[in-house]
């Protein structure tokens, strides 16, 4: 879906009346001072369609001074995101030492740093490795596993992600890197990235993703992680693998369950949800029930991971 913001300045009079009258009769929805979109495809749109048409609304009235960033940059290449996007724009610049909130754009601090950035429908947008490394270095960590995973789907190396790091000054650098060293590009889904993640976290050993389960040379059951040395498949459950089919894709998935299971190698399964997967969830409790062994402080790092809301 693409939405046309409408900008009144440099509008003749009567046509900017006539958008004004418009939006208090209910048929536009107004953005920020000048700039208003069509209601009903507002109200169609997707929370990143919405961010998107936000940024682009900006650019149109300030002008690209800055480089879309962070949260903003995330909608603008399409990426995966956990979580509302806001109703501030991101962008940095390069001529302030420090950052700037208003309630409708959010300016972070480039001190000089110009950073690397792709056009996208008319918009300067920080590249895949600047937006990795804007994400790690700022967002929640199990956001930031989520956009490190997809943007190494899209070509993007580590070594690109690391170099986009080692180009500014930041206090978060330990944990960005080590976020970037457990990013994984073989990831298919935001659930399966956070379900890694917190396996990390609960120092579990490393999965192998997507691994294919082979049956009598015809069936192929692909998982979503599998851990070999313990023989424990994680598969993550989201609620759209349900919602169309219903019975029938429960029971064609009880069936594939029930092939996996019968591989002599694979002695535990565990199903993870959204609510499992994400700080202070139950997946603790689903892994180690599946046999699959958890760092010696583990009940300690889930806490600590709590802490912080998502």
């Amino acid at each position: 879906m693409t939405i046309d913001p409408i900008h009144t300045s440099g509008l003749p009079d009567s046509v900017a009346a006539g958008v004004r009258r418009a939006a208090e009769h209910g048929e536009l929805l107004r953005l920020h001072r000048g700039s208003y979109v069509s209601r009903a495809e507002w109200a169609d749109a997707s929370a990143q369609e919405r961010h998107r048409v936000l940024v682009r609304s900006f650019v149109d009235v300030q002008g690209p001074a800055a480089v879309v960033s962070h949260r903003s940059a995330v909608a603008m290449h399409g990426l995966p995101w956990v979580g509302g996007f806001g109703d501030r724009v991101v962008v940095t610049d390069p001529d302030r030492d420090r950052g700037q909130v208003k309630p409708r754009i959010q300016r972070v601090g480039g001190a000089g740093r110009s950073p690397d950035a792709v056009l996208i429908d008319g918009v300067l947008v920080g590249t895949l490795a600047e937006t990795g490394a804007d994400v790690a270095l700022s967002d929640h960590p199990w956001r930031a596993v989520v956009v490190l995973d997809a943007v190494l789907r899209r070509g993007c190396s580590k070594a690109d992600l690391r170099a986009a790091l080692d180009a500014r000054s930041s206090r978060n650098h330990r944990r960005a890197r080590t976020l970037v060293d457990a990013a994984d590009g073989a990831a298919e889904s935001p659930g399966e990235s956070i379900t890694r993640w917190g396996g990390i976290v609960l120092g579990a050993p490393s999965p192998v993703l997507q691994h294919e389960f082979r049956h009598q040379g015809v069936f192929r059951d692909r998982v979503d992680l599998w851990y070999p040395e313990h023989g424990v498949v994680v598969e993550f459950d989201g609620r759209q693998k349900y919602a169309v089919t219903g019975r029938e894709t429960l029971w064609d998935e009880k069936r594939r369950e029930d092939r996996i299971r019968r591989h002599h190698e694979v002695r535990g399964v565990a199903r993870v949800t959204w609510a499992d997967a994400l700080p202070a969830g139950q997946l603790p409790r689903l892994l180690s029930e599946a046999g699959l062994p958890l760092g010696r402080n583990w009940a300690s790092a889930w806490r600590l991971a709590a802490r912080r809301a998502l």
